[in-house]
């Protein structure tokens, strides 16, 4: 008899311990994902070019550009967020263009490859920090040509979405996009292909996929401006 009542003591002992455990593993699966820091850094931030981040030779590495705009919800909810991510991604694509005109030209590489170098000794994104990008090889391309078209366009394809969160209110939707070095590599590689052109080895010709304005973080583009 005490046998039989010390197996379901010990039994009841386990079943409990087992409760606690899956009790504590559901309060940590519920809790909210941090938001990456990233994000967190830009939530204040201005809108425009911001973060623009160098390798160790001073080569240009990444940056982001970031956009906010009004939601109009006149033809339905989900069709002004739409609307909004559209509108965000040209106010972008229109902040970088603008910030590449006046602060930087294009290097173009033996291999075909093109970056970005700053002109003078050095530049400022939108939050007034000082820019410095040099490049250790290749040749400014001149201003005003065909080819600094061509890579301006490659710059502004070059862009992915790494996040879009709509205000709690649901009346602006604020974009962030990132262009790196590796993006950029990616787009000029296409852009040679269509003009007959050898591509550079080891770049793709499809651009990275964008998510719809549901998804709040693309993790897979935030890892490349770690």
């Amino acid at each position: 008899m005490k046998l039989m009542k010390f197996v379901v003591l010990l039994v009841a002992g386990i079943l409990g311990l087992r409760a606690f455990d899956l009790g504590a593993q559901e309060k940590i699966d519920l809790q909210e994902p941090k938001q990456p820091e990233l994000l967190q850094e830009l939530k204040d931030a201005p809108e425009g070019v911001l973060r623009v981040k160098a390798n160790e030779d001073g080569s240009f590495r990444s940056l982001v550009v970031k956009a906010t705009v009004e939601i109009e919800d006149v033809l339905g909810a989900q069709k002004g967020k739409q609307l909004a991510r559209q509108e965000a991604e040209i106010k972008c694509k229109k902040h970088l263009a603008q910030w590449l005109g006046e602060n930087c030209v294009f290097v173009a590489g033996s291999n075909r490859t093109v970056t970005i170098q700053t002109k003078g000794e050095s530049a400022k994104d939108a939050a007034g920090n000082i820019v410095k990008l040099r490049s250790q090889e290749g040749q400014e391309s001149k201003s005003s040509t065909e080819s600094d078209a061509s890579f301006s366009q490659a710059a502004l394809k070059g862009l992915t979405v790494i996040s879009s969160e709509i205000s709690p209110g649901g009346q602006e939707l604020t974009l962030v996009m990132a262009l790196t070095q590796k993006s950029l590599n990616q787009t000029v590689a296409v852009a040679n292909a269509l003009s007959g052109a050898k591509p550079t080895p080891g770049t793709s010709g499809s651009e990275p996929d964008r998510p719809n304005p549901e998804i709040k973080v693309n993790r897979d583009a935030l890892d490349d401006l770690r």
